[in-house]
């Protein structure tokens, strides 16, 4: 089972994101250009580990199933719940699943972080333009 280094990862989108939504005077009309390129980076990611986390979600209920199949006598519902919480695969990707989940949760923040600059560049060009009349 593959691990994810949440912080690293937190790391590297924050770093990443801040230099996407720096806007000033100057790289305002370059922000505006590539808005829509920005927003499609991001929600993007954001589908990637929404695919991941269905493909983790799968992965628990196959890993279930065989831990069901292979037990020599029938697991009522007590016994499975134990059995599940000893079994090292499925911790290992409830452990990868928890991560998974954090990183969407940022990353539909930096998605509506995206969304929204649209209106905070057409509010800093309402500024220039007051300031220049």
């Amino acid at each position: 089972m593959q691990t994810l280094d949440l912080e690293k990862v937190l790391l590297e989108y924050q770093t990443e994101l801040n230099g996407d939504t720096k806007v000033d005077e100057l790289t305002i009309k370059e922000k505006i250009m590539i808005m829509p390129t920005l927003k499609h980076k991001w929600v993007a990611r954001l589908m990637t580990y929404k695919v991941t986390k269905q493909k983790l979600v799968l992965a628990k209920k196959k890993a279930i199933r065989e831990l069901v199949s292979s037990s020599p006598i029938p697991l009522t519902k007590t016994s499975l719940d134990q059995a599940v919480g000893k079994n090292d695969t499925i911790g290992q990707i409830n452990d990868l699943m928890d991560s998974v989940d954090i990183i969407i949760e940022y990353l539909e923040k930096a998605e509506k972080l995206t969304n929204s600059m649209t209106w905070d560049c057409k509010n800093l060009i309402d500024i220039q333009k007051l300031e220049t009349t």
